[in-house]
């Protein structure tokens, strides 16, 4: 399933009242929600996870990713009610909002029926549905079940993207979903034990000025002025399922920033860097690079090009901080009908703006 169509019907979540028949076993994971208790998950054992926080208190995003085998993603959102007393909806409202997604989706999709699926979880119930992208490429998703399910004092909204609707990860997660518990309460202090992210996956943090990145693991933190650029959910597979992975994008002004926290032990110097990233992007036919410049800012070494596209310039800056036992591989594109100078110029503005220092011991 491609991104844009993600992002397209994510207004929003489970079926399938299966037997607990998989080989995995299943931890018992709590996501603490500040004020509004906790959200409690039986998760697969070897599913990573990481938790996207808005600013201003909004409701975060729990991911999971596979840590082996075929690529998946499962997303979570639990929203609960507004300071303005407004109440979540009930089994008729909830209904009625993902039907409205379905119907957005079925535009993009080969089934020519879109069933919206009645589902119960231990608390409440709730709604989904599933559908194939008719046209998705080589390392996208195709396939994408999504809904929202009522879990106590909360409305989870989930997206579930893998490749077959047999993929194991489909009924893993409606399980999972449905075996959902929600602890009312703020967590915490009172004793209730909060989960803790995994020490090797990225954790994001937006507030009004700026989105903070860091892994636990990792002696840097990187903050990325917020401008206009916002968080997405863009894994498609292969390397963009890392937990370390991020993903920005200003659509306005057409900026795409993303990249990974790696050990610096993985970092194997520039020129093999970029030695791969031709054969990449050989075997995936797109254009070739051109004005190819290697150099430095500040600590960043980089590299900028641009690829052939007709009609518009698609400027590129590949940049690389190595300290402290980190390496963060940043890549920052931006498309105009401007000129190659003044599109380099306004990333590497960008890039300047990009703080990174050492945690503090």
């Amino acid at each position: 399933m491609r991104c844009n169509v993600i992002r397209c019907v994510m207004v929003l979540g489970v079926v399938l009242t299966a037997a607990t028949a998989f080989a995995e076993a299943t931890a018992s994971r709590d996501y603490a929600l500040g004020q509004h208790g906790s959200l409690q998950l039986n998760v697969p054992v070897s599913w990573k996870d990481s938790v996207t926080q808005p600013p201003n208190g909004l409701p975060p995003t729990i991911a999971f990713v596979p840590e082996r085998g075929a690529a998946f993603r499962v997303l979570l959102t639990p929203i609960w009610s507004d300071r303005s007393g407004a109440v979540l909806p009930v089994a008729a409202e909830i209904r009625k909002k993902v039907e409205q997604a379905a119907s957005q989706a079925k535009a993009q999709a080969i089934e020519s029926d879109v069933a919206v699926v009645e589902m119960t979880g231990t608390t409440g119930l709730g709604y989904h549905y599933a559908v194939t992208d008719r046209d998705s490429k080589p390392g996208e998703f195709k396939r994408m079940k999504q809904g929202m399910l009522r879990v106590g004092d909360l409305l989870v909204s989930f997206t579930i993207l893998s490749q077959e609707a047999s993929d194991p990860v489909n009924q893993q997660a409606m399980v999972m979903l449905e075996r959902a518990a929600h602890t009312a309460g703020k967590t915490g202090a009172s004793g209730t034990q909060e989960h803790s992210v995994r020490s090797d996956a990225l954790q994001i943090t937006s507030t009004e000025q700026a989105h903070v990145l860091t892994v636990p693991a990792s002696r840097l933190v990187m903050r990325l002025p917020l401008g206009g650029l916002s968080l997405t959910n863009s894994a498609i597979g292969g390397s963009t399922t890392n937990p370390r992975y991020f993903h920005f994008r200003d659509d306005a002004k057409q900026v795409i920033i993303s990249g990974w926290f790696e050990s610096d032990q993985a970092f194997p110097g520039l020129q093999k860097v970029w030695a791969d990233e031709v054969t990449v992007s050989k075997k995936n036919g797109l254009p070739d690079a051109q004005r190819v410049v290697f150099g430095r800012l500040g600590n960043w070494e980089t590299i900028a090009y641009e690829r052939a596209v007709p009609n518009i310039t698609n400027s590129h800056l590949h940049a690389h901080w190595v300290q402290a036992g980190t390496w963060i591989d940043l890549h920052a594109s931006l498309t105009s009908n401007g000129s190659s100078e003044d599109a380099r110029a306004k990333l590497e503005s960008l890039l300047r703006a990009i703080v990174v220092k050492q945690k503090t011991p």
